[in-house]
């Protein structure tokens, strides 16, 4: 079995978008872009949509295509905000002058893996919004973007580790399986690493969660109690509606009657 092959989630392959000057980006603001339809064949401008705004030209220069298929001004205000706000963001870690190019080249990157892995937008409001523009972190690292960091242009060193502790223990699984199993087939071995690679990422994630309590050494950790819901008091507890004595007399009695006071009370009192 193959241990050193591109994890899940794994790009085979670097993105186009090469690196060169300005940080380790190339510029690619007046690179050519191909946006396919439905049907596979190249995306033509339908109508005349407007040019995006002038400070926002060299941002979505890349995805110029996919900027004309906005036909209403509403679409084309949300684009705008949120190209706007993400660049606020990415002018805090690249500076002002590079922030520009930075957010073009992750659209331009964003676009290429679409059209490699999932094929032709059909939203391009919503891609926009929610695939293109937005951050990708993959780590705790604040400057993060897609394993790359938005400061320097350079490889995120925190996501390399991850990925080299992830190498680490998919080889040592997999060493593990083929001893367990030597007769089995490749897809049996597969199918066996992917199951207990699950299971310990999942007792990793529940001894994550489970870290804040204490137990004894050599036991496993304990849970803290969940408190029982205590019982209601008797005055708390739902009582029979009773009319008030000071608002509106009880149902099925006139509002004219009043009752006669007896006449043993009268001459107790006299």
């Amino acid at each position: 079995m193959r241990e050193d092959g591109p994890l899940r989630g794994e790009q085979r392959e670097k993105s186009p978008v090469g690196k060169g000057e300005n940080g380790g980006r190339k510029p690619v603001a007046g690179a050519p872009v191909r946006v396919l339809d439905g049907e596979g064949q190249v995306g033509q401008q339908r109508g005349r949509a407007p040019l995006p705004p002038e400070d926002l030209r060299a941002v979505l220069a890349p995805d110029d295509l996919v900027w004309a298929r906005l036909e209403r001004p509403t679409a084309r205000r949300l684009v705008e905000a949120a190209a706007r706000s993400e660049l606020g963001r990415v002018v805090g870690y690249a500076g002002r002058a590079d922030a520009p190019q930075v957010l073009a080249d992750r659209l331009a990157r964003r676009l290429a893996d679409q059209m490699r892995l999932a094929g032709p937008i059909k939203d391009p409001v919503g891609w926009l919004i929610g695939v293109g523009l937005p951050q990708r972190q993959q780590c705790g690292d604040v400057r993060c973007d897609d394993r790359v960091l938005l400061d320097s242009g350079q490889d995120c060193p925190r996501c390399a580790e991850k990925q080299a502790d992830r190498r680490d223990q998919r080889r040592a699984v997999a060493a593990a399986v083929d001893a367990a199993m030597p007769g089995a087939s490749e897809a049996e071995r597969r199918a066996a690493t992917a199951k207990q690679l699950h299971q310990d990422v999942t007792a990793r994630a529940w001894g994550r969660y489970t870290s804040g309590t204490r137990s004894a050494p050599g036991r496993p950790p304990q849970l803290r109690p969940v408190p029982k819901p205590q019982p209601r008091s008797p005055r708390t507890r739902s009582r029979p509606h009773r009319w008030p004595r000071s608002c509106c007399p009880r149902p099925g009695r006139p509002p004219w009657f009043r009752p006669r006071r007896s006449r043993t009370s009268t001459t107790t009192r006299s």
